[in-house]
Protein backbone atom coordinates (compact mmCIF):
# COMPACT_ATOMS: atom_id res chain seq x y z
CA UNK A 1 0.00 0.00 0.00
CA UNK A 2 0.98 3.31 -0.55
CA UNK A 3 0.41 6.93 1.09
CA UNK A 4 -1.19 9.52 -0.90
CA UNK A 5 -2.24 13.16 -0.60
CA UNK A 6 -4.66 14.54 -2.66
CA UNK A 7 -7.23 17.80 -2.50
CA UNK A 8 -5.92 18.41 1.23
CA UNK A 9 -6.82 14.61 1.90
CA UNK A 10 -4.44 12.42 3.47
CA UNK A 11 -5.24 8.62 2.13
CA UNK A 12 -3.73 4.89 1.12
CA UNK A 13 -4.06 3.20 -2.17
CA UNK A 14 -3.87 -0.09 -2.00
CA UNK A 15 -3.02 -1.22 -5.66
CA UNK A 16 -4.20 -3.50 -7.83
CA UNK A 17 -4.25 -4.24 -11.63
CA UNK A 18 -7.87 -3.66 -12.30
CA UNK A 19 -9.78 -1.53 -14.05
CA UNK A 20 -12.46 -1.19 -11.68
CA UNK A 21 -11.39 0.81 -8.66
CA UNK A 22 -13.35 1.14 -5.43
CA UNK A 23 -13.10 3.80 -3.12
CA UNK A 24 -13.86 3.41 0.82
CA UNK A 25 -15.38 6.21 2.42
CA UNK A 26 -15.10 5.61 6.32
CA UNK A 27 -17.54 6.49 9.30
CA UNK A 28 -17.29 9.64 11.07
CA UNK A 29 -15.64 10.34 14.25
CA UNK A 30 -14.87 7.73 17.12
CA UNK A 31 -16.68 5.41 14.86
CA UNK A 32 -13.85 5.38 12.57
CA UNK A 33 -11.11 5.30 15.07
CA UNK A 34 -12.82 2.08 16.43
CA UNK A 35 -12.90 0.39 13.04
CA UNK A 36 -9.00 1.80 11.26
CA UNK A 37 -7.67 -1.54 11.52
CA UNK A 38 -10.07 -3.12 10.27
CA UNK A 39 -11.63 -1.18 7.55
CA UNK A 40 -7.37 -1.16 6.06
CA UNK A 41 -7.57 -4.82 6.10
CA UNK A 42 -11.11 -4.75 3.88
CA UNK A 43 -8.99 -2.47 1.43
CA UNK A 44 -6.32 -5.40 0.97
CA UNK A 45 -8.88 -7.51 0.94
CA UNK A 46 -10.13 -5.73 -2.43
CA UNK A 47 -6.77 -5.26 -3.43
CA UNK A 48 -6.27 -9.05 -3.71
CA UNK A 49 -9.42 -9.57 -5.63
CA UNK A 50 -7.39 -7.58 -8.14
CA UNK A 51 -9.64 -4.40 -7.14
CA UNK A 52 -7.83 -1.04 -7.00
CA UNK A 53 -8.55 0.51 -4.05
CA UNK A 54 -8.22 3.69 -1.96
CA UNK A 55 -9.14 4.67 1.67
CA UNK A 56 -8.94 8.17 2.80
CA UNK A 57 -9.82 10.67 5.75
CA UNK A 58 -12.06 13.22 4.88
CA UNK A 59 -11.32 16.89 4.64
CA UNK A 60 -11.05 18.07 8.50
CA UNK A 61 -10.81 14.39 9.55
CA UNK A 62 -7.67 11.81 10.51
CA UNK A 63 -4.82 13.22 8.88
CA UNK A 64 -6.27 15.44 6.32
CA UNK A 65 -6.23 19.15 6.66
CA UNK A 66 -8.24 20.71 8.68
CA UNK A 67 -10.28 20.40 11.56
CA UNK A 68 -14.26 19.87 12.27
CA UNK A 69 -15.07 22.78 13.86
CA UNK A 70 -14.43 24.47 10.34
CA UNK A 71 -17.44 25.94 8.55
CA UNK A 72 -19.73 23.50 5.77
CA UNK A 73 -17.91 20.59 7.03
CA UNK A 74 -20.84 18.12 5.18
CA UNK A 75 -19.81 20.17 2.08
CA UNK A 76 -15.83 19.47 2.34
CA UNK A 77 -16.48 15.63 3.37
CA UNK A 78 -18.74 15.01 -0.08
CA UNK A 79 -15.86 17.00 -2.07
CA UNK A 80 -13.07 14.46 -0.54
CA UNK A 81 -15.37 12.20 -2.61
CA UNK A 82 -15.31 13.89 -5.39
CA UNK A 83 -11.17 14.19 -4.92
CA UNK A 84 -10.83 10.60 -4.66
CA UNK A 85 -12.87 9.61 -7.69
CA UNK A 86 -10.97 12.12 -9.87
CA UNK A 87 -7.64 10.86 -8.15
CA UNK A 88 -8.43 7.35 -9.02
CA UNK A 89 -9.67 8.12 -12.70
CA UNK A 90 -6.68 10.31 -13.46
CA UNK A 91 -4.17 8.75 -11.43
CA UNK A 92 -4.44 4.83 -11.53
CA UNK A 93 -6.53 5.41 -14.64
CA UNK A 94 -9.72 2.77 -13.92
CA UNK A 95 -12.50 2.59 -16.39
CA UNK A 96 -15.27 1.98 -13.41
CA UNK A 97 -15.77 3.65 -9.87
CA UNK A 98 -17.09 1.90 -6.82
CA UNK A 99 -17.98 3.72 -3.68
CA UNK A 100 -18.13 1.63 -0.29
CA UNK A 101 -19.70 3.63 2.48
CA UNK A 102 -19.81 2.85 6.01
CA UNK A 103 -22.15 4.39 8.43
CA UNK A 104 -22.01 8.11 7.75
CA UNK A 105 -19.73 7.25 5.03
CA UNK A 106 -22.59 5.79 3.54
CA UNK A 107 -24.72 8.72 3.16
CA UNK A 108 -21.51 10.77 2.01
CA UNK A 109 -20.85 7.97 -0.42
CA UNK A 110 -24.88 8.38 -1.65
CA UNK A 111 -25.20 11.97 -1.74
CA UNK A 112 -21.60 12.21 -3.45
CA UNK A 113 -22.05 9.92 -6.01
CA UNK A 114 -25.57 11.26 -7.20
CA UNK A 115 -23.43 14.73 -8.00
CA UNK A 116 -21.04 13.13 -9.80
CA UNK A 117 -23.74 10.65 -11.65
CA UNK A 118 -21.16 8.33 -13.53
CA UNK A 119 -20.27 6.05 -9.96
CA UNK A 120 -20.59 2.54 -11.43
CA UNK A 121 -21.26 0.89 -8.15
CA UNK A 122 -22.07 1.56 -4.54
CA UNK A 123 -22.06 -0.49 -1.78
CA UNK A 124 -23.67 0.94 1.77
CA UNK A 125 -23.09 -0.74 4.84
CA UNK A 126 -24.96 0.03 7.74
CA UNK A 127 -25.17 3.35 6.30
CA UNK A 128 -26.94 6.26 8.23
CA UNK A 129 -30.44 6.67 6.41
CA UNK A 130 -31.27 9.50 7.83
CA UNK A 131 -29.17 12.55 9.54
CA UNK A 132 -31.49 13.67 11.88
CA UNK A 133 -31.43 10.30 13.34
CA UNK A 134 -27.34 10.16 12.80
CA UNK A 135 -27.64 13.23 15.17
CA UNK A 136 -29.83 11.90 17.31
CA UNK A 137 -27.56 9.24 18.08
CA UNK A 138 -24.29 11.23 18.71
CA UNK A 139 -26.57 13.15 21.50
CA UNK A 140 -27.12 9.84 23.16
CA UNK A 141 -23.42 8.94 22.92
CA UNK A 142 -22.44 12.15 24.74
CA UNK A 143 -25.35 11.81 27.38
CA UNK A 144 -24.49 8.89 28.29
CA UNK A 145 -20.49 9.22 28.28
CA UNK A 146 -19.20 9.30 31.66
CA UNK A 147 -18.14 12.42 32.96
CA UNK A 148 -16.76 14.13 36.11
CA UNK A 149 -20.03 15.98 38.14
CA UNK A 150 -17.32 18.38 38.49
CA UNK A 151 -17.30 18.96 34.64
CA UNK A 152 -18.12 22.63 33.58
CA UNK A 153 -20.90 23.23 30.70
CA UNK A 154 -20.73 22.91 27.06
CA UNK A 155 -18.78 25.83 25.10
CA UNK A 156 -21.65 25.89 22.92
CA UNK A 157 -24.74 24.17 23.33
CA UNK A 158 -25.94 23.66 20.08
CA UNK A 159 -22.62 22.15 19.49
CA UNK A 160 -23.12 18.16 19.79
CA UNK A 161 -19.42 16.27 21.28
CA UNK A 162 -19.51 12.71 21.15
CA UNK A 163 -16.67 10.67 22.00
CA UNK A 164 -14.16 13.08 21.30
CA UNK A 165 -15.47 14.65 18.66
CA UNK A 166 -17.60 17.90 17.66
CA UNK A 167 -19.92 18.39 15.26
CA UNK A 168 -21.02 21.85 15.12
CA UNK A 169 -24.32 23.61 15.49
CA UNK A 170 -23.88 24.32 11.51
CA UNK A 171 -22.75 20.69 10.61
CA UNK A 172 -25.83 19.57 12.79
CA UNK A 173 -28.23 21.79 10.92
CA UNK A 174 -26.88 20.60 7.53
CA UNK A 175 -26.88 17.25 8.70
CA UNK A 176 -30.95 17.29 9.94
CA UNK A 177 -31.63 17.98 6.11
CA UNK A 178 -29.82 14.53 4.58
CA UNK A 179 -32.34 11.51 3.95
CA UNK A 180 -31.43 9.03 1.51
CA UNK A 181 -35.28 8.09 1.68
CA UNK A 182 -36.20 11.35 -0.33
CA UNK A 183 -32.72 10.97 -2.66
CA UNK A 184 -33.75 12.26 -5.94
CA UNK A 185 -32.64 10.09 -9.06
CA UNK A 186 -30.33 6.96 -8.66
CA UNK A 187 -27.04 7.42 -6.79
CA UNK A 188 -25.45 4.55 -8.86
CA UNK A 189 -27.44 1.31 -11.30
CA UNK A 190 -26.22 -0.84 -8.64
CA UNK A 191 -26.94 -0.97 -4.79
CA UNK A 192 -25.92 -3.01 -2.31
CA UNK A 193 -27.43 -2.53 1.50
CA UNK A 194 -25.93 -4.19 3.83
CA UNK A 195 -27.69 -3.49 7.40
CA UNK A 196 -27.67 -5.18 11.05
CA UNK A 197 -31.43 -5.34 11.07
CA UNK A 198 -33.75 -5.29 8.24
CA UNK A 199 -36.14 -2.62 10.06
CA UNK A 200 -38.51 -0.15 8.09
CA UNK A 201 -36.14 2.41 7.14
CA UNK A 202 -34.14 0.17 6.12
CA UNK A 203 -36.96 -1.37 3.64
CA UNK A 204 -37.68 2.16 2.60
CA UNK A 205 -34.38 3.23 1.49
CA UNK A 206 -34.01 -0.04 -0.35
CA UNK A 207 -37.69 0.38 -2.04
CA UNK A 208 -36.76 4.05 -2.86
CA UNK A 209 -33.65 3.40 -4.52
CA UNK A 210 -35.67 0.78 -6.94
CA UNK A 211 -38.15 3.37 -7.51
CA UNK A 212 -35.17 5.76 -8.95
CA UNK A 213 -34.29 3.20 -11.01
CA UNK A 214 -31.10 1.19 -8.94
CA UNK A 215 -30.45 -2.43 -9.09
CA UNK A 216 -30.51 -3.43 -5.39
CA UNK A 217 -29.35 -6.12 -3.49
CA UNK A 218 -29.75 -6.20 0.26
CA UNK A 219 -28.79 -8.18 2.72
CA UNK A 220 -27.62 -8.63 6.56
CA UNK A 221 -24.72 -6.96 8.25
CA UNK A 222 -23.84 -9.99 10.58
CA UNK A 223 -21.40 -9.26 13.08
CA UNK A 224 -21.77 -5.55 13.13
CA UNK A 225 -21.90 -4.79 17.08
CA UNK A 226 -18.59 -6.48 17.42
CA UNK A 227 -17.48 -4.98 14.71
CA UNK A 228 -17.49 -0.92 15.28
CA UNK A 229 -16.84 -0.94 18.64
CA UNK A 230 -13.73 -0.88 20.99
CA UNK A 231 -11.06 -2.92 19.95
CA UNK A 232 -10.77 -4.27 23.66
CA UNK A 233 -13.87 -5.23 24.29
CA UNK A 234 -13.76 -8.18 21.88
CA UNK A 235 -13.87 -6.40 18.23
CA UNK A 236 -13.92 -8.66 15.38
CA UNK A 237 -13.76 -9.10 11.39
CA UNK A 238 -17.08 -9.24 10.14
CA UNK A 239 -15.76 -11.83 7.43
CA UNK A 240 -19.30 -12.79 6.47
CA UNK A 241 -20.18 -9.40 5.12
CA UNK A 242 -17.10 -8.57 3.80
CA UNK A 243 -17.16 -11.69 1.78
CA UNK A 244 -20.57 -10.83 0.10
CA UNK A 245 -19.05 -7.19 -0.43
CA UNK A 246 -15.82 -8.52 -2.33
CA UNK A 247 -17.94 -11.06 -4.16
CA UNK A 248 -20.56 -8.45 -5.25
CA UNK A 249 -17.62 -5.73 -6.71
CA UNK A 250 -15.82 -8.29 -8.19
CA UNK A 251 -19.29 -9.73 -10.47
CA UNK A 252 -18.93 -8.49 -13.91
CA UNK A 253 -15.83 -6.38 -13.70
CA UNK A 254 -14.14 -5.27 -16.58
CA UNK A 255 -11.35 -7.32 -17.91
CA UNK A 256 -7.85 -6.81 -15.81
CA UNK A 257 -5.72 -4.59 -17.55
CA UNK A 258 -2.27 -2.71 -16.98
CA UNK A 259 -3.39 0.57 -14.89
CA UNK A 260 -1.00 3.67 -14.69
CA UNK A 261 1.63 4.08 -12.78
CA UNK A 262 0.47 6.85 -10.12
CA UNK A 263 3.07 9.45 -8.92
CA UNK A 264 1.66 10.13 -6.17
CA UNK A 265 2.22 13.34 -3.87
CA UNK A 266 3.52 12.59 -0.26
CA UNK A 267 3.40 15.79 1.06
CA UNK A 268 0.22 17.62 3.03
CA UNK A 269 1.15 21.24 2.89
CA UNK A 270 -0.49 22.81 5.91
CA UNK A 271 -0.68 26.50 7.08
CA UNK A 272 1.41 25.63 10.07
CA UNK A 273 3.93 23.68 7.85
CA UNK A 274 4.13 19.96 5.92
CA UNK A 275 3.44 16.76 7.23
CA UNK A 276 5.03 13.94 5.40
CA UNK A 277 4.58 10.17 5.79
CA UNK A 278 7.42 7.79 7.27
CA UNK A 279 7.99 4.26 6.99
CA UNK A 280 10.52 3.46 9.39
CA UNK A 281 12.21 0.78 12.08
CA UNK A 282 13.81 -2.52 10.36
CA UNK A 283 12.46 -3.28 6.94
CA UNK A 284 10.96 0.15 6.75
CA UNK A 285 7.81 -2.03 7.92
CA UNK A 286 6.68 1.32 10.68
CA UNK A 287 4.48 3.77 9.78
CA UNK A 288 4.09 7.76 10.91
CA UNK A 289 3.82 10.88 10.18
CA UNK A 290 5.80 13.38 10.36
CA UNK A 291 5.21 17.09 10.84
CA UNK A 292 7.80 19.32 10.17
CA UNK A 293 7.30 23.87 10.94
CA UNK A 294 7.46 26.14 8.33
CA UNK A 295 11.62 26.93 7.71
CA UNK A 296 11.47 30.65 8.76
CA UNK A 297 10.15 29.40 12.49
CA UNK A 298 11.93 25.97 13.24
CA UNK A 299 13.83 26.23 16.01
CA UNK A 300 16.06 23.76 15.56
CA UNK A 301 17.38 23.81 19.05
CA UNK A 302 14.55 22.14 20.29
CA UNK A 303 13.94 18.83 20.67
CA UNK A 304 11.44 16.59 18.24
CA UNK A 305 8.17 15.32 20.12
CA UNK A 306 7.24 11.37 18.93
CA UNK A 307 3.46 11.12 20.20
CA UNK A 308 2.80 7.50 20.65
CA UNK A 309 -0.48 5.09 20.73
CA UNK A 310 -2.95 5.55 22.74
CA UNK A 311 -4.85 2.51 23.45
CA UNK A 312 -5.45 0.73 20.19
CA UNK A 313 -5.91 3.98 18.26
CA UNK A 314 -4.13 4.75 15.28
CA UNK A 315 -1.35 7.33 15.49
CA UNK A 316 -3.84 10.19 15.28
CA UNK A 317 -4.52 9.57 18.82
CA UNK A 318 -7.47 9.68 20.95
CA UNK A 319 -10.22 12.58 20.00
CA UNK A 320 -7.63 12.94 16.96
CA UNK A 321 -5.22 14.92 19.96
CA UNK A 322 -2.08 14.18 18.54
CA UNK A 323 -3.00 15.51 14.94
CA UNK A 324 -4.18 18.46 16.95
CA UNK A 325 -0.93 19.47 19.35
CA UNK A 326 1.83 18.03 16.57
CA UNK A 327 0.04 20.92 14.47
CA UNK A 328 0.05 23.54 17.15
CA UNK A 329 4.10 22.88 18.18
CA UNK A 330 4.53 22.93 14.61
CA UNK A 331 3.05 26.51 14.76
CA UNK A 332 5.76 27.03 17.51
CA UNK A 333 8.76 25.42 15.39
CA UNK A 334 8.66 22.13 16.98
CA UNK A 335 9.33 18.88 14.53
CA UNK A 336 6.99 16.21 15.82
CA UNK A 337 6.05 12.22 14.69
CA UNK A 338 3.25 10.60 15.27
CA UNK A 339 3.98 6.78 15.16
CA UNK A 340 2.03 3.50 14.93
CA UNK A 341 3.78 0.96 17.04
CA UNK A 342 3.48 -2.90 15.70
CA UNK A 343 0.74 -4.54 15.48
CA UNK A 344 -1.77 -0.92 15.93
CA UNK A 345 -2.49 1.86 13.64
CA UNK A 346 -0.94 1.33 9.78
CA UNK A 347 1.62 -0.97 11.55
CA UNK A 348 1.93 -4.32 10.75
CA UNK A 349 2.77 -6.61 13.84
CA UNK A 350 6.25 -7.98 13.72
CA UNK A 351 6.42 -11.97 13.57
CA UNK A 352 6.15 -13.79 17.12
CA UNK A 353 4.05 -10.46 18.90
CA UNK A 354 0.00 -9.73 18.85
CA UNK A 355 -1.72 -7.50 17.05
CA UNK A 356 -3.14 -4.94 19.44
CA UNK A 357 -1.39 -5.78 22.31
CA UNK A 358 -1.18 -2.67 25.04
CA UNK A 359 1.35 -1.82 27.84
CA UNK A 360 3.94 -4.00 26.14
CA UNK A 361 7.94 -3.60 26.68
CA UNK A 362 8.53 -4.84 23.46
CA UNK A 363 6.73 -1.35 21.87
CA UNK A 364 10.03 0.20 22.97
CA UNK A 365 11.86 -0.73 20.36
CA UNK A 366 9.61 0.62 17.63
CA UNK A 367 9.73 4.21 19.75
CA UNK A 368 13.44 3.88 19.31
CA UNK A 369 13.28 3.17 15.96
CA UNK A 370 11.80 6.03 15.32
CA UNK A 371 13.84 8.58 17.24
CA UNK A 372 16.61 7.18 14.97
CA UNK A 373 14.48 8.01 12.06
CA UNK A 374 14.40 11.52 13.52
CA UNK A 375 18.41 11.44 14.61
CA UNK A 376 18.85 10.77 11.27
CA UNK A 377 17.11 14.02 10.40
CA UNK A 378 19.49 16.17 12.61
CA UNK A 379 17.21 15.45 16.26
CA UNK A 380 19.39 13.61 18.14
CA UNK A 381 16.80 14.48 21.20
CA UNK A 382 13.45 13.86 21.39
CA UNK A 383 10.18 13.96 23.60
CA UNK A 384 7.93 11.62 24.26
CA UNK A 385 4.15 12.22 24.71
CA UNK A 386 1.94 9.42 25.78
CA UNK A 387 -1.56 8.57 27.00
CA UNK A 388 -2.83 5.85 29.27
CA UNK A 389 -0.84 2.72 27.75
CA UNK A 390 1.19 5.20 25.75
CA UNK A 391 2.60 6.85 28.72
CA UNK A 392 4.07 3.19 30.09
CA UNK A 393 5.64 2.52 26.90
CA UNK A 394 6.95 6.32 27.29
CA UNK A 395 8.10 5.82 30.64
CA UNK A 396 10.15 2.15 30.04
CA UNK A 397 11.77 3.32 26.16
CA UNK A 398 13.02 6.67 28.51
CA UNK A 399 14.30 4.23 31.00
CA UNK A 400 16.52 2.19 28.17
CA UNK A 401 17.58 5.38 26.12
CA UNK A 402 19.30 9.07 26.66
CA UNK A 403 17.97 10.88 23.80
CA UNK A 404 14.38 11.20 25.98
CA UNK A 405 15.15 14.00 27.42
CA UNK A 406 11.56 14.94 29.02
CA UNK A 407 8.25 12.97 28.66
CA UNK A 408 4.70 13.59 29.31
CA UNK A 409 2.61 10.98 30.91
CA UNK A 410 -1.16 11.62 30.97
CA UNK A 411 -3.33 9.08 32.75
CA UNK A 412 -1.33 6.31 33.44
CA UNK A 413 -3.05 3.10 34.51
CA UNK A 414 0.03 1.01 35.62
CA UNK A 415 3.28 1.29 36.13
CA UNK A 416 3.93 -2.07 36.28
CA UNK A 417 2.15 -4.49 33.41
CA UNK A 418 1.48 -8.78 34.20
CA UNK A 419 0.90 -10.67 31.24
CA UNK A 420 -2.77 -11.70 30.29
CA UNK A 421 -3.73 -8.19 31.57
CA UNK A 422 -6.88 -6.21 30.33
CA UNK A 423 -8.00 -2.53 30.64
CA UNK A 424 -11.39 -4.04 32.67
CA UNK A 425 -9.10 -5.76 35.25
CA UNK A 426 -6.65 -2.45 35.77
CA UNK A 427 -9.72 -0.32 35.81
CA UNK A 428 -12.36 -2.69 38.28
CA UNK A 429 -8.86 -3.52 40.31
CA UNK A 430 -8.19 0.15 40.66
CA UNK A 431 -8.32 0.85 44.80
CA UNK A 432 -6.48 2.07 47.59
CA UNK A 433 -7.32 -0.51 50.27
CA UNK A 434 -6.87 -3.94 50.48
CA UNK A 435 -10.06 -3.82 52.21
CA UNK A 436 -12.13 -2.76 49.76
CA UNK A 437 -10.87 -5.41 47.01
CA UNK A 438 -11.68 -7.52 49.95
CA UNK A 439 -15.24 -6.53 49.96
CA UNK A 440 -15.44 -6.56 45.85
CA UNK A 441 -14.49 -10.16 45.63
CA UNK A 442 -17.16 -10.72 48.32
CA UNK A 443 -20.14 -9.05 46.86
CA UNK A 444 -19.01 -10.31 43.60
CA UNK A 445 -19.19 -14.01 45.15
CA UNK A 446 -22.61 -13.15 46.80
CA UNK A 447 -24.27 -12.81 43.42
CA UNK A 448 -25.32 -16.62 42.07
CA UNK A 449 -24.57 -15.35 38.04
CA UNK A 450 -21.33 -14.56 38.43
CA UNK A 451 -20.68 -17.26 41.38
CA UNK A 452 -22.11 -19.79 38.13
CA UNK A 453 -20.01 -18.01 35.46
CA UNK A 454 -16.63 -18.55 37.73
CA UNK A 455 -17.52 -22.16 38.52
CA UNK A 456 -17.95 -22.39 34.85
CA UNK A 457 -14.35 -21.90 33.98
CA UNK A 458 -15.27 -18.19 32.46
CA UNK A 459 -11.83 -16.39 31.79
CA UNK A 460 -13.37 -13.06 32.22
CA UNK A 461 -14.84 -13.60 35.55
CA UNK A 462 -11.64 -15.52 36.48
CA UNK A 463 -9.37 -12.63 35.36
CA UNK A 464 -10.61 -10.17 37.30
CA UNK A 465 -10.97 -11.95 40.63
CA UNK A 466 -7.40 -12.79 39.66
CA UNK A 467 -6.88 -8.92 39.06
CA UNK A 468 -7.73 -8.28 42.41
CA UNK A 469 -5.53 -10.65 43.88
CA UNK A 470 -3.29 -9.12 42.57
CA UNK A 471 -3.74 -5.42 43.15
CA UNK A 472 -4.22 -6.79 47.13
CA UNK A 473 -0.88 -7.98 47.04
CA UNK A 474 0.56 -4.66 45.05
CA UNK A 475 -0.81 -3.17 48.27
CA UNK A 476 0.56 -4.88 50.90
CA UNK A 477 4.34 -4.83 49.24
CA UNK A 478 3.44 -0.69 48.84
CA UNK A 479 2.75 -0.64 51.97
CA UNK A 480 5.94 -2.92 53.21
CA UNK A 481 7.93 -0.53 50.92
CA UNK A 482 6.67 2.46 52.62
CA UNK A 483 7.89 1.11 55.87
CA UNK A 484 11.18 0.19 54.52
CA UNK A 485 11.98 2.97 52.47
CA UNK A 486 11.40 5.24 55.84
CA UNK A 487 13.74 2.93 57.96
CA UNK A 488 16.49 2.03 55.59
CA UNK A 489 16.60 4.08 52.97
CA UNK A 490 15.06 1.01 50.69
CA UNK A 491 13.51 2.51 47.36
CA UNK A 492 10.53 0.16 44.67
CA UNK A 493 11.72 -0.12 41.10
CA UNK A 494 9.85 2.52 39.66
CA UNK A 495 10.67 5.37 42.46
CA UNK A 496 14.14 4.12 41.73
CA UNK A 497 13.79 4.60 37.94
CA UNK A 498 12.45 7.83 38.34
CA UNK A 499 15.29 9.06 40.43
CA UNK A 500 17.96 7.99 38.11
CA UNK A 501 15.97 9.51 35.15
CA UNK A 502 16.21 12.71 37.48
CA UNK A 503 19.86 12.05 37.99
CA UNK A 504 20.81 11.88 33.93
CA UNK A 505 18.57 15.29 33.60
CA UNK A 506 15.19 13.82 31.81
CA UNK A 507 12.01 15.93 32.56
CA UNK A 508 9.09 14.15 33.67
CA UNK A 509 5.45 15.44 33.45
CA UNK A 510 3.03 13.09 34.98
CA UNK A 511 -0.78 14.73 33.71
CA UNK A 512 -3.73 13.52 35.82
CA UNK A 513 -7.53 14.31 35.57
CA UNK A 514 -8.85 14.56 38.70
CA UNK A 515 -10.52 10.96 40.30
CA UNK A 516 -8.18 9.23 37.69
CA UNK A 517 -8.10 5.58 38.37
CA UNK A 518 -4.40 6.00 37.58
CA UNK A 519 -3.51 8.11 40.22
CA UNK A 520 -3.85 5.17 42.57
CA UNK A 521 -0.15 3.91 41.15
CA UNK A 522 1.30 7.08 42.88
CA UNK A 523 0.69 5.56 46.43
CA UNK A 524 1.11 1.89 45.14
CA UNK A 525 4.73 2.86 44.28
CA UNK A 526 5.53 5.18 47.16
CA UNK A 527 5.52 8.18 44.94
CA UNK A 528 4.21 11.05 46.82
CA UNK A 529 3.14 14.19 45.79
CA UNK A 530 4.57 17.42 47.18
CA UNK A 531 2.63 20.22 45.80
CA UNK A 532 2.71 19.88 42.27
CA UNK A 533 5.65 17.42 42.23
CA UNK A 534 6.72 14.17 43.52
CA UNK A 535 8.52 14.25 46.73
CA UNK A 536 12.55 14.08 46.19
CA UNK A 537 12.46 14.39 42.77
CA UNK A 538 13.39 17.93 41.20
CA UNK A 539 12.66 16.87 37.72
CA UNK A 540 8.84 14.97 38.13
CA UNK A 541 6.00 16.93 37.89
CA UNK A 542 2.43 16.37 38.68
CA UNK A 543 -0.31 18.71 36.77
CA UNK A 544 -3.59 18.11 37.60
CA UNK A 545 -7.05 18.56 34.98
CA UNK A 546 -9.97 19.23 37.30
CA UNK A 547 -13.35 18.12 35.72
CA UNK A 548 -12.31 16.06 32.68
CA UNK A 549 -12.52 11.96 31.95
CA UNK A 550 -9.79 9.65 30.95
CA UNK A 551 -9.41 10.62 27.37
CA UNK A 552 -10.46 13.96 27.16
CA UNK A 553 -13.35 13.67 25.58
CA UNK A 554 -14.34 17.50 25.64
CA UNK A 555 -12.15 20.64 23.54
CA UNK A 556 -11.62 22.24 26.90
CA UNK A 557 -9.85 19.32 28.24
CA UNK A 558 -7.57 19.04 25.62
CA UNK A 559 -7.11 22.88 24.95
CA UNK A 560 -5.72 23.09 29.08
CA UNK A 561 -3.49 19.89 27.95
CA UNK A 562 -1.91 21.42 25.10
CA UNK A 563 -1.46 24.44 27.11
CA UNK A 564 0.33 22.27 29.81
CA UNK A 565 2.72 20.40 27.37
CA UNK A 566 3.88 23.88 25.98
CA UNK A 567 4.42 25.41 29.32
CA UNK A 568 6.34 21.87 29.96
CA UNK A 569 7.98 21.99 26.38
CA UNK A 570 9.04 26.08 27.37
CA UNK A 571 10.56 25.25 30.84
CA UNK A 572 12.48 22.17 30.19
CA UNK A 573 16.20 22.39 31.41
CA UNK A 574 18.76 19.57 31.28
CA UNK A 575 22.02 19.88 32.86
CA UNK A 576 25.39 20.27 30.36
CA UNK A 577 27.34 16.42 31.14
CA UNK A 578 24.99 13.85 30.56
CA UNK A 579 26.11 10.60 28.64
CA UNK A 580 26.38 10.38 24.45
CA UNK A 581 22.81 10.34 23.03
CA UNK A 582 21.19 6.75 22.50
CA UNK A 583 22.89 5.33 25.61
CA UNK A 584 21.09 2.45 27.15
CA UNK A 585 20.36 2.72 30.58
CA UNK A 586 21.61 -1.33 30.70
CA UNK A 587 21.72 -1.60 34.72
CA UNK A 588 18.69 -0.12 35.90
CA UNK A 589 16.36 -1.24 32.64
CA UNK A 590 17.40 -4.81 33.89
CA UNK A 591 16.27 -3.86 37.36
CA UNK A 592 12.97 -2.73 35.75
CA UNK A 593 12.79 -5.75 33.69
CA UNK A 594 12.83 -8.09 36.58
CA UNK A 595 10.21 -5.98 38.52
Amino acid sequence: MTPIVFGGCFGWLHPAAGNRGVVLCAAHGYEELCVHRQWGALAERLAAAGMPTLRFDYRGTGDSAGHDEEPQRLRAWIDSVHAAVRWMREQVGVREVALVGLRLGGAIATLAARELGDIDMLALLAPTISGRGYTREMKALAAFSPMPENAPAPESPDDIEAGGFVLTAETVEALKRVDLRQLDGRPAPRVLLLTPADGPFEKRLAQHLREQGAEVEAGPFDGFEEFICEVHYGQRTPEAAFATLTAWLRRGAPAAAVAHEPRPVVRLELPEGAETPTFFGDEARLFGICCEPRPEVADRAAPAVIFINTGHHRHIGANRMAVTLSRRLAARGITSMRIDIAGLGDSPAWQGRPENKLYDKAACGDVRAAMDCLEAQGHRECVLIGLCSGAYVSFYTAVQDTRVISQVMINLQRFIWREGESLTVATRTARTQVRDLGNEVTGALRRPDILLRLLKGRRREWSIVWGMARRAADLVRARFGRTTHTLFGVEGEVARSFRLLSQLGTDTLLVYCEGDPGLVELEVHNLHRDGSRIAGLDRVAVEMIDGADHTLTMRWARERLAGIIEAHLASRRRPAALPAPSTPRAANWKAVEAA
